[in-house]
């Protein structure tokens, strides 16, 4: 009876039992979660400065703490309002406050032990309160509120330090002895201060240690745009992850790694800024997978497009590698086309390149490769590129059978280049047909 093991791409001729076996530990084959977009806080008066904050689609408010909000509150800079809107899409938002300020206060009072700071700088401070309220079985109940809206209570608390140990989240209560009862306490003198542009590149340079798809970087400033655009193509080029940015009216452009947003739409009474609407399409690029274009794809809740372009400003703008908003023939306020800033088609780069579903195709495939191909797994031997041509065509069918590539030949599609590969250092050919959507249909109708 013929046996031994088999290639589950091609089968074998001869009947019999062929066996695999293989450790699930090591078996990587599968792509990324997508869906994961960073906002900077660039307005924001409440939280910790320099941190990321990881909100998720399941718990969108897990941070209202840090927040100083619910993400469905409006906020008079509208900073809530870039992740409630990335949120029609993202699967996870990383929120990090840029700017920074001062922390409200409240000092003690005479026969008042208790001093009060903001947990986090900023105006959103000044909102805070505590009252100190006799308890009738003993001791004293503290209510922490914020806008009118309790946030925290504690009862029975005798000292302060019994207060402190609670390690409420909006407020950092210090002082010493007994507590005593007392009336609504305000907290003052919260400030906010605006973000530097050290502050920005700082953040742009924290990117690395974050796994991201798209970044939503709503800032106008030319300079920071460039330097938004330099990280996004040091970490697609030097590091080796494929994500993307998406920033309003761009001049850093002609690059597959930046999606330029020229317009913008009106959800309910808001009329969403250039900058603003950068949130949700980063979402909805993020979120996108290799086998999904965006090219007519609804904006849920928009009612209208803000700054609409003319036929002739539309096609100018195409060309220009703009990203921009436009209503379709049902009424629906949709994506116009779904592609990126590139414009220059050479060294390489055809004008495939210039759409974003291509460029996740190319990204997901590369992910794939680095995860399944790491450093020492493999010998570099006749055996061992064996063992990772059939891991790179089991790949490439994976591809190909979930509808991201097309024409495969098996046989030449992943190859190691046995000529070069020696010692420590292994080279591949690969080959990748991407598949992109249908956008553009003609019809050649003959009458009779």
């Amino acid at each position: 009876m013929a046996g031994g093991t088999f290639n589950p791409l091609a089968g074998k001729d001869r009947p019999g039992t062929y066996i695999n076996f293989k450790s699930a530990k090591n078996d990587s084959i599968g792509i990324g979660e997508r869906g994961i977009v960073v906002i900077p806080l660039l307005n924001h008066n409440w939280g910790p400065v320099g941190e990321f904050l990881e909100l998720t689609a399941a718990a969108p408010d897990g941070h209202m703490a840090e927040l100083g909000f619910s993400i469905y509150d409006n906020d008079a800079n509208r900073q809530m309002l870039l992740i409630r809107e990335a949120f029609k899409k993202a699967a996870t938002v990383y929120a990090y406050r840029v700017n920074g300020g001062t922390a409200a206060r409240a000092t003690a009072s005479e026969g008042q032990p208790v001093n009060a700071a903001a947990k986090h700088k900023g105006t959103r401070g000044n909102a805070l309160s505590f009252s100190v309220v006799a308890n009738p079985t003993g001791g004293f109940d503290v209510t922490v509120s914020l806008s009118g809206d309790v946030v925290a209570e504690y009862a029975g608390l005798k000292t302060v330090a019994d207060l402190i140990a609670q390690d409420n989240a909006y407020i950092t209560f210090s002082g010493t002895g007994n507590l005593a009862a007392t009336a609504g306490v305000n907290l003052e003198g919260g400030a906010d201060t605006a973000a530097e542009n050290s502050a920005v590149t700082a953040f742009l340079d924290k990117l690395e240690g974050i796994k991201f798809n798209t970044l939503a970087f709503p800032v106008t400033d030319s300079a920071l745009q460039n330097a938004a655009k330099t990280k996004i193509k040091y970490i697609r080029e030097n590091i080796g992850r494929g994500v993307q940015v998406v920033m309003p009216d761009t001049a850093a452009n002609d690059y597959e790694g930046v999606i330029s947003v020229t317009n913008s739409v009106k959800v309910g009474d808001i009329s969403l800024t250039h900058a603003e609407a950068c949130a949700w399409v980063a979402a909805a690029t993020a979120a996108a997978g290799n086998v999904k274009s965006n090219t007519y794809e609804p904006y849920e809740g928009a009612t209208e497009v803000v700054d609409p372009k003319s036929h002739e400003q539309a096609v100018a703008a195409i060309k220009n590698g703009e990203l921009f908003f436009s209503v379709s023939e049902a009424g629906t306020v949709v994506v116009e086309y779904d592609i990126n800033t590139l414009v220059t088609f050479s060294n390489g780069k055809d004008k495939s390149y210039r759409k974003n579903r291509v460029i996740r195709v190319f990204d997901t495939f590369a992910e794939m490769v680095r995860l399944n191909f790491p450093p020492n797994r493999y010998s570099n031997d006749e055996v061992g590129w064996g063992v990772m041509e059939g891991m790179g065509r089991a790949i490439l069918k994976q591809f190909e059978d979930a509808g991201a590539i097309a024409d495969v030949d098996y046989d030449k599609d992943f190859l190691v280049d046995r000529g070069k590969s020696e010692a420590d250092e292994t080279y591949f050919n690969v080959g990748l047909k991407p598949v992109d959507s249908a956008e553009k249909l003609y019809f050649q109708i003959a009458t009779r």
